[in-house]
């Protein structure tokens, strides 16, 4: 027989195996695995789940509900057992109680026959009170004791010590019950936590689990008899001592503290490594490297704080709902505010102007000191701190005067009529020239500009450097006139000629 053909026959021997046992597989009916051990791993229990399919599902959530609501009728029991010890120590009390006020009214004194008659009244309703408590106590020594009472102090004494240490072995059973109940409870939590596990791959595979996640829910809840403060009192030592109630919340709290403490850092960390790596691009402007730097370490404390509060057990998804519930609501309340937000976001993205700039909005001119998404903060000269909403800012006109690297130094001088023009021109040129801080290129201009009332207007235009506007403002103006009166170019001022004729009155 050739070799490909005993390769074929043996591979199709394989796939017929392999299809035989499938289907055997498959046509047998699935039991539930993941209830063989209780104490499961809920991480292996939610691996476990995974490969399963929803029918199969089905089945490990119904053995699991089976063992839930064994745990679940175990602790209704224990506490209605709890309570009966707590009616019995209650009615034992009192039978003490109105035993020991019985044995002081039957005591032999020299009283008055009307008090006496009054006292054995009173005795008589003691006694009928003491046959109705014993009628809810078990058959016990005490309860012997009342059915065969008599009216001496001698019986009533024996009652009230009979009584009285009968509610005390009742307060230390009770204790211990307390104690288990406890136990029981921590049992319950644990299976109760592995049935929300299946339950919620139940549902993330289609199936319909509202009506076990609402008896989840009533299982789940947790109540203290505050009636009884010993009783509560002890509960909660209990619940502080055990390994699913107070030590598991001390416990996730540090973790959650330590969590939040390394967020912190991480932060940090991550704000100064982008703020290095911004510092090496020249293109965006500080305005943007600051909100960049900013978002970034918000961004990470606010998803590690969401992310830490998992480790105390809450469930974030509805928080993150109520987030964005709660956006919604904000955001229809703070239109305005939206507004300036979203105008600050054009100004980062269209950068008119970063800060330390010089410019002019809405009415003010000043430095821009900071900016927020909200607002943008500037300095005036006459050091005012301004703060300006970004809207106003968007929706007016923004002149940027320091935006650029140089800028021309407008300068107006007037000359008389009667001076020498090209003189006047030559000595602002050279003054222009000689001085340092002028730009070459471009080249400045001296030009006539107009014939005014009074004087004959020349324009002075050298560039600068932004920095130097002042300086050389200034610094130009003065120059230009000390050289106009040591050359004798006037600089005339408004003036009026009045011109007075005098009238010939015939006679």
């Amino acid at each position: 027989m050739p070799v490909y053909r005993l390769f074929s026959f043996s591979v199709l021997f394989i796939l017929n195996t392999y299809n035989a046992s499938s289907f055997a597989v498959e046509s047998m009916p699935y039991q539930a695995v993941t209830t063989r051990d209780t104490n499961v791993d809920i991480d292996e229990l939610e691996f476990a789940l995974v490969p399963l399919i929803q029918s199969e599902v089905k089945m490990e959530l119904q053995a699991w509900l089976i063992i839930l609501k064994e745990q679940a009728t175990i602790v209704s029991e224990a506490e209605i057992l709890v309570n009966q010890e707590q009616k019995q120590i209650k009615t034992s009390e009192k039978i003490s109680s109105i035993s020991s006020d019985s044995a002081q009214l039957v005591k032999p004194d020299e009283q008055e026959i009307i008090q006496q008659t009054n006292d054995n009244q009173e005795l008589d309703r003691n006694l009928v009170q003491l046959k109705s408590l014993s009628q809810a106590l078990p058959e016990t020594t005490t309860t012997k004791i009342v059915n065969k009472i008599t009216t001496s102090d001698e019986n009533l004494t024996k009652l009230s010590n009979q009584a009285y240490t009968f509610s005390e072995q009742l307060q230390k059973k009770r204790t211990l019950l307390i104690k288990s109940l406890t136990d029981l409870k921590e049992a319950k939590r644990a299976v109760l936590d592995r049935f929300i596990v299946v339950l919620n791959n139940f549902v993330l595979k289609g199936g319909d689990g509202t009506e076990l996640q609402l008896y989840a829910n009533a299982i789940e809840s947790r109540t203290v008899d505050l009636s009884d403060a010993n009783t509560a009192i002890l509960t909660m030592k209990e619940w502080l001592k055990s390994k699913e109630g107070g030590l598991l919340w001390l416990g996730n709290t540090i973790k959650f503290f330590i969590a939040i403490f390394i967020v912190y850092l991480l932060s940090g960390i991550a704000s100064k490594a982008t703020k290095v790596m911004l510092s090496r691009n020249k293109t965006l402007s500080e305005l943007l490297k600051q909100f960049i730097q900013t978002s970034i370490r918000r961004v990470i404390l606010s998803i590690g704080f969401l992310v830490s509060l998992s480790i105390l057990e809450i469930n974030i998804g509805p928080v993150l709902a109520l987030i964005g519930a709660a956006g919604l609501v904000i955001g229809l309340a703070l239109q305005n505010t939206l507004s300036n937000f979203a105008s600050g976001m054009l100004i980062l993205i269209y950068r008119p102007y970063d800060i330390g700039d010089v410019i002019g909005i809405d009415g003010v001119t000043g430095i821009v000191d900071s900016m927020t998404l909200l607002s943008t903060a500037i300095k005036t000269f006459d050091n005012q701190h301004l703060i300006v909403p970004n809207n106003n800012v968007w929706g007016n006109t923004i002149t940027n005067i320091t935006g650029s690297k140089t800028r021309r130094v407008d300068l107006v001088f007037g000359i008389g009529y009667d001076d020498d023009m090209n003189k006047a021109q030559s000595i602002m040129e050279q003054v222009l020239s000689e001085h340092e801080l002028v730009l070459s290129n471009p080249k400045p201009t001296v030009k006539v500009h107009e014939l005014a009332d009074s004087s004959v207007n020349f324009i002075c235009r050298p560039w600068v450097k932004t920095a130097d506007y002042w300086n050389v403002y200034w610094d130009i103006t003065r120059q230009v006139k000390e050289q106009f009166d040591l050359q004798g170019v006037t600089i005339p001022f408004p003036q009026r000629d009045v011109y007075i004729h005098q009238s010939v009155q015939e006679k």
